[in-house]
């Protein structure tokens, strides 16, 4: 699934809302209604949070991060009574839904509401600021990754530069995504995935657009969507994409291999956020409950993701012992959040882009 579709259309600039209002108590003859990512939490989440809140949930669940999207899009045209309290984003749709005015900042007496926002981690917590004012809540989070054949290469893919291997002339499969693609050859060559002012760096942008050409010569295809039905299906031999696609897969698949970049790569994070209205306070309630040690350890063990919170000592050792969802503090700390960037700069970006995929660059 596509996580990273509207970032190269986000700049920098950013709308700034007004204050929210606090509903509470919340009406107990109202369900608490959240928009989510299908699989994203283990059903049995929303029980337990009804029976820990006595609150009633309306869980409607999308199976794409851009059927989220147009879910927020079109919550101002629903009736109150029917529209979200809270609705799941991907981290790449942040920055548009702040422009676009359809979220509402967490104010600092809504965040003194989710107690377990104090305890993520400054990466999280600064991933969803913008002007010191706090948009959304990171809860579970993965990154880009490489999934290649290990019964049709004869050798392991450890990072970046691996796909530039001979073997993989016109055997390789890179997402439809000008962050991703051009991220990865900046990483490879050391740099970071995002980059400012290329055209001003000319050493580094002259050695990029060679990079990205001969890169360029060995994909067979383009896809932010089908890359493992073509990997599975032997057209291609290698795929760039994510953990949270490529970990399912790994599982039905024994010649399937995953692996995290040696050299650091992108991370994302999928955010609660609340649509621009009055705030339920069962939604800060929902927030807090998917940070608690219990619900994080299920997001963690239960789905194809990690829950952003620190305390994880509730996930079993098994699982502590992924190396997807638990990959070495060295590759970590090499490894950075997309984030937005300045307008001079994005349109580098998508210019490079465009010349690639016209092939003249």
């Amino acid at each position: 699934m596509d996580r990273r579709k509207f970032l190269v259309l986000s700049g920098a600039a950013i709308a700034t809302l007004g204050g929210c209002q606090l509903s509470n108590p919340f009406d107990q003859r109202d369900r608490l209604r959240i928009i989510g990512l299908l699989g994203a939490l283990p059903s049995k989440v929303i029980n337990q949070f009804e029976s820990a809140s006595k609150t009633k949930v309306e869980f409607k669940a999308e199976n794409a991060p851009s059927k989220l999207w147009q879910e927020l899009q079109n919550y101002p045209n629903v009736a109150k009574e029917k529209s979200p309290h809270l609705i799941s984003i991907g981290d790449s749709w942040l920055d548009q839904a702040i422009t676009n005015s359809l979220i509402q900042p967490i104010t600092p007496n809504l965040l003194e509401k989710i107690p377990k926002w104090q305890k993520l981690s400054p990466l999280w917590q600064q991933s969803v600021t913008r002007n010191n004012q706090v948009w959304g809540i990171p809860y579970r989070w993965g990154a880009t990754a490489i999934a290649y054949r290990s019964d049709k290469l004869k050798f392991n893919i450890t990072q970046w530069s691996d796909l530039w291997r001979p073997e993989l002339k016109l055997k390789l499969s890179l997402p439809d995504d000008a962050r991703e693609v051009i991220g990865l050859v900046l990483k490879k060559m050391g740099q970071s995935y995002q980059l400012e002012n290329l055209v001003e760096r000319q050493d580094i942008f002259a050695t990029l657009t060679q990079e990205l050409k001969s890169l360029n010569a060995q994909v067979l295809t383009y896809s932010s969507d089908n890359y493992l039905q073509s990997l599975l299906a032997d057209d291609t031999f290698a795929a760039v994409g994510w953990t949270s696609d490529m970990h399912k897969a790994q599982k039905q698949n024994p010649n399937l291999k995953v692996v995290i970049p040696q050299n650091g790569t992108a991370l994302w994070s999928d955010i609660w956020v609340i649509p621009k209205g009055e705030v339920a306070f069962a939604a800060t309630e929902w927030i807090n409950f998917c940070l608690t040690p219990e619900i994080a350890a299920q997001i963690t063990s239960l789905t194809e993701a990690v829950s952003t919170s620190s305390e994880l000592d509730q996930v079993p050792a098994s699982v502590k012992a992924d190396s997807l969802k638990f990959f070495s503090q060295d590759i970590l700390t090499k490894s950075e959040l997309i984030a937005p960037l300045s307008p001079s700069t994005l349109t580098q970006y998508k210019d490079l882009w465009t010349k690639l995929r016209s092939g003249t660059i």
